[in-house]
This record gives C-alpha cells, sequence and structure tokens, in this order.
C-alpha cells in the first residue's frame, strides 16, 4: 500500500505524548590533570585603579604647569640685575621697560618729569637725558680732586624761562626743595633700573634773572660783548653707593607717591630729602675738555 511506503517519523522529532522535554544527557566531564592550571574567572577592575588614576592626573598636572612656567620664564627672558647685587625686590610701582642706558634713562626723565607740577597743574620742568661723552673729562673737587669715568649720565632740568630757569610761579625755599626732590628721584631710579650707569648728575635750574640781570644781559648783546656774567649752575651729582641704602627699602619708605606741592614743602620726608641731597650739590664750571664739580657751600 501507499502509505507503507512513508517513512516512520524519527523517534527524536517526535515529542513524547504527555508534552514532557526530551532531555539528552551529556557524558561527565573528565577529571583535570593536576599538570594543568585552573580555571579561574577573569580577574575584575583593581581596586587602586581609582588610586593611581588620581596620582597620574596630578602628577599631569604638575608637569603641564612646570612647562607653562619655563615657557613664561623664556618669553620674559630676563632677570633684575638689581635684585642679584643685594637691591629691594618690587622696588617701585612703575620701572623703565628698557634698561639701556640711553633708552632708560629717557623713559626715566619722561615718569619723573610728569610727575612735578606747578599748582595749576603745568608741569615744573621738562627734562632731557644724557650721557657724558667719553671725551669729555669730568672732576669733582672736594677735597681733592677726582676723575669721574665710566658711564655718567647727564639730566638737564629746564623750566622753560630765560637761561632755563622756571616759568611761572613765584621762587621759594619750598619750591627749591621740591626741585631737589626731583634729582634725588632721578638718581634714585637710574641707579635701581639702569646696572651701566656709573653717576648721575642733574642739573638744576638757575633762578629766574632779575630785572637788573636781564638788563645787563641785553646790554651784553646789544654791544657784542657776548652774554653778561651769569650766575653759577648747580648740580646734583651722585655715585650709586651715596643712595645704596635707600635702594635697598622700596622706593615708598623715602619718597611718596605722590610728588608733593611746590607751594609748602615740609615735614620729615622734606627734611630727608635735604640730607640726602645736601653734600652732594655741586657748581659747575666747564674746563676746556669737559667739566669741574666743586663742592657747594651749604
Amino acid at each position: 500500500m501507499a502509505r507503507d511506503l512513508i517513512p516512520p517519523v524519527s523517534p527524536a522529532g517526535r515529542p513524547p505524548a504527555d508534552g514532557t522535554p526530551h532531555l539528552i544527557e551529556l557524558p561527565p566531564e573528565p577529571p583535570r590533570s593536576p599538570a594543568e592550571p585552573s580555571m579561574e574567572p577573569p580577574p575584575g577592575p583593581s581596586e587602586f585603579r581609582n588610586r593611581f588614576g588620581f596620582l597620574l592626573g596630578a602628577l599631569a598636572g604638575v608637569l603641564i604647569a612646570a612647562a607653562l612656567v619655563a615657557v613664561i620664564l623664556i618669553a620674559d627672558g630676563t632677570s633684575d640685575p638689581g635684585e642679584e647685587a643685594g637691591l629691594a625686590s618690587n622696588w617701585s610701582r612703575w620701572q623703565p621697560s628698557d634698561t639701556s642706558v640711553e633708552r632708560g634713562a629717557q623713559q626715566i626723565a619722561a615718569h619723573v618729569g610728569a610727575e612735578y607740577k606747578h599748582p595749576d597743574g603745568q608741569q615744573l620742568v621738562s627734562i632731557a637725558a644724557g650721557e657724558l661723552p667719553d671725551e669729555a673729562t669730568m672732576k669733582v673737587r672736594t677735597g681733592g680732586i677726582t676723575d669721574i669715568g665710566g658711564t655718567r649720565l647727564l639730566y638737564t632740568m629746564d623750566g622753560l624761562g630765560p637761561n632755563r630757569s622756571i616759568k611761572g610761579g613765584k621762587p621759594s625755599e619750598a619750591r627749591l626743595k621740591v626741585i631737589h626732590r626731583e634729582a634725588l628721584e632721578l638718581a634714585l631710579y637710574t641707579f635701581r633700573y639702569l646696572p651701566d650707569a656709573e653717576s648721575v648728575m642733574v642739573l638744576l635750574p638757575p633762578p629766574p634773572p632779575t630785572k637788573e640781570e636781564q638788563q645787563a644781559a641785553a646790554l651784553a648783546a646789544a654791544a657784542g660783548s657776548g652774554a653778561a656774567d651769569e650766575k653759577p649752575l648747580t648740580a646734583i651729582f651722585y655715585r650709586p653707593g651715596d643712595l645704596r641704602q635707600q635702594l635697598q627699602m622700596p622706593l615708598g619708605n623715602t619718597l611718596a607717591a605722590k610728588a608733593p606741592n611746590t607751594s609748602n614743602y615740609t615735614g620729615k620726608e622734606a627734611s630727608d630729602v635735604e640730607t640726602l641731597t645736601l653734600s652732594n650739590r655741586f657748581n659747575v664750571s666747564s674746563t676746556t675738555t669737559g667739566v669741574l664739580l666743586d663742592r657747594a657751600s651749604p
């Protein structure tokens, strides 16, 4: 019969009559040899992972910070020669951007000059800065005569009046003391920030000529006999050692930040300025080769 030709359903594919799944039992795993390593679960994350990560992050931060500091120092490229010489650090709020004699002195002259004014707000004096030429001699006469060599800075105060005298205002002892203070400040800035400067001479403005002096000058000019006799010029002269103590403390310990009023300059600072300038005032005269400084009488 045709039905006899159909192959019987495989026992493996026929579900049991009661619906229970047919499970095939595998043979037991053979025992492991003692020589073979035991199978253990893969290790989890180390309990020190977070700690090591923190330390590595901190170390990287330190290295980055050190690299930034090195870049800043290299970019700056300069150290303070004044500090290396034992002078006070952070000596002043302002300082010249150039420590060369020529440019640095010009910056100092412009800065200091702008700080000192007449009561009406006009600048008291203009200041020219320059170096005394190498071929010019400078001699200082106190007990004996001393030749001053090296880099010699000269600041010339000009009050824009006759013969550089101060134009406007009224001459007074207070105004003269303020001029002495300005000369002292020029020298202090110079020795603090221009390491090549070996001396500083500040040529002060002379007193305004009297009417008689003006008339004599006019007559001399009309007669073609040259200028009439002029009053001797006065300068304040320093070498670095003269102000060493003031350079080892901040500028504010010697001079207040604001320049004083020319109409009234008294008190401890005014007395200190007179002390620091009195023995450094000289009368200046020209010689055939340069200048001669004679100690001025008090």
